[in-house]
């Protein structure tokens, strides 16, 4: 068929969760990962002392022993002795609490549940530990963000986090941060230029492995313009650094600066106060550095986090004061399996969001594109069962597909996700995908809605109350109008709609073996 050629019946959109913050379907199934895990060599383009030899067999690896990971030869800590001190690195969630697990878990990485079984089996083998998050938990805004920021910061100071820093969107939350920080009675959240209800500590210094580690954050000055919350007293980042470094200085032995700026601001703090050892950056690229990477000119180690919270840094330090750290990124991935104190975090999160519901959510219907005032039998949906009345061979096709039963998804999840905006919007009909809102008319409930269960025909053709209402009707020109609103090309579906649920982070394979493979299965066209 060619590109253009058109079709007359639902081709359904995708099933998958566009999380910000995507807590979708997870099932009770081994959780899963990709990613390579390498350790490598300094920026420089020579082998830093502090990167691992792949060469080293697995017997020869110290107390981690080269742990496999979920591909061939990705092995992590290879050649690792016991370190004197691991400083485990995270940060920039943006909402990203756990893989929603609509593409299969084993195809995703990252989330609380994964890094906490992580981090207690470094605990396991003896290693001393300083765990710091830079911050950056939420990735929009609103009633929701304000409970993953809570569940974020509840979930840290489980797991024993030394301190954590400020993201721009995390202060743009007014009761969520507020909650946080009166909570916060061991001042892990630090920031040099951001004080929250003048609670907040300029920093902090913690002992382990026989040292003294001096904790602070910084929250660059581009992100410091668009701060407009009456909770927040803000300083210059550069005049905040210069008033605490020198104290800093007298009462630690090392010292890490979580700098959530842009890399080329964290840059330049790095390069104004190379007393810092450690700078960790904001806004870096999507997978984080493979190898070591030090300030140019200093022995500031800089560091980038990739994004979602879905690798961990891990900088181990030797014995020998002279030598550099080494380094490791760890992909969150199916070697670590869930936490259960992590999974119960966020069984207690998804029963918030079905006590609160849409309303305490603040979630409200808005209008379909297509219909011009409330009402609008051109923004009404009737439900794939309707379609199927006419477009049999369709329905049929449909109804096999994985679309049909995407909602099912949501109620077999553990804990379920029925009442999870950023679930729902690509799990059922009538909702806006990327904006997590339901149309008018969209769906609401099983109970209420149940002809609306499914990523239904709709999603991708429009609502079809006015087509089924001019069907019935004697107006063929208004008639041929809506069959042709409803009619829906194989470019379109290709560059518009599927997208819009079928991202990278949930649904990789659509990207990795394309459009083309999975039309093939949903393809349809003709009444009967």
């Amino acid at each position: 068929m060619s590109k253009q050629a058109l079709i007359s019946l639902p081709l359904l959109a995708i099933f998958f969760v566009a999380l910000v913050g995507c807590p979708g379907g997870e099932k009770e199934i081994p959780p899963g990962g990709r990613g390579a895990a390498d350790s490598g060599k300094d920026k420089s383009g020579e082998k830093d002392q502090g990167a691992d030899d792949k060469s080293t067999s697995p017997a020869d690896a110290g107390a981690y022993g080269g742990k496999a990971g979920a591909a061939p030869g990705d092995e992590i800590f290879v050649g690792w002795p016991k370190p004197k001190l691991a400083i485990v690195i995270t940060g920039e969630m943006n909402g990203y609490l756990e893989p929603c697990g609509c593409a299969g878990l084993e195809n995703q990485k990252g989330g609380l549940a994964r890094r906490h079984t992580f981090l207690k089996e470094l605990e396991k083998d003896g290693w001393p530990l300083v765990a710091v998050d830079l911050g950056g938990a939420v990735g929009r805004y609103g009633r929701q963000a304000e409970l993953q920021y809570q569940l974020a910061a509840n979930a840290l100071a489980k797991m024993g986090y030394a301190a954590v820093g400020f993201g721009a969107k995390d202060l743009r939350l007014p009761e969520g941060l507020a909650a946080v920080v009166a909570e916060d009675a061991d001042h892990r959240l630090v920031a040099a230029n951001v004080n929250v209800l003048d609670q907040t500590k300029p920093f902090r210094v913690v002992e382990a492995g026989g040292m003294k580690v001096g904790i602070t954050s910084i929250l660059g000055e581009e992100y410091c313009k668009d701060i407009k919350n009456d909770l927040i007293t803000l300083k210059n980042p550069r005049t905040a650094l210069a008033e605490i470094v020198p104290q800093m200085q007298k009462e630690c032995d090392y010292l890490i600066l979580l700098s959530n700026a842009k890399p080329a601001e964290s840059m330049a703090l790095a390069k104004e106060f190379p007393q810092f050892n450690v700078v960790v950056t904001g806004g870096g690229a999507e997978i984080p550095d493979h190898e070591l990477r030090h300030v140019d000119g200093t022995k500031t180690v800089f560091v980038e986090l990739g994004h979602k919270g879905m690798y961990a840094i891990v900088l181990g330090l030797p014995e020998e004061k002279d030598q550099p750290p080494r380094y490791q990124r760890v992909p969150l991935d199916i070697r670590y399996a869930d936490s259960p104190d992590m999974k119960q975090l966020m069984a207690d999160y998804q029963e918030q969001l079905k006590q609160l519901g849409f309303e305490g959510l603040g979630i409200r219907e808005k209008l379909h594109p297509r219909a011009k005032a409330a009402g609008d039998l051109s923004g009404q949906f009737t439900g794939s069962a309707k379609c199927g009345e006419c477009h049999k061979t369709a329905y049929d096709i449909w109804s096999k597909s994985k679309h049909a039963h995407a909602t099912e998804s949501l109620v077999k999840a553990i804990p379920p996700r029925l009442a999870d905006p950023e679930c729902l919007s690509c799990h059922v009909t009538g909702w806006s995908p990327q904006e997590f809102l339901p149309y008018a008319g969209g769906f609401k409930s099983l109970e209420e809605t149940p002809l609306l269960a499914g990523n239904g025909c709709e999603n991708c053709h429009g609502p079809g109350a006015a087509h089924v209402a001019a069907e019935a009707g004697r107006d063929l020109v208004l008639r041929g109008q809506l069959r042709e609103s409803m009619k829906l090309s194989k470019a379109m579906a290709e560059t518009q709609q599927c997208a819009k649920c079928h991202d990278p982070d949930n649904s990789p394979e659509f990207g990795h073996k394309g459009f083309a493979f999975y039309w093939s299965k949903i393809e349809h066209k003709g009444k009967r």
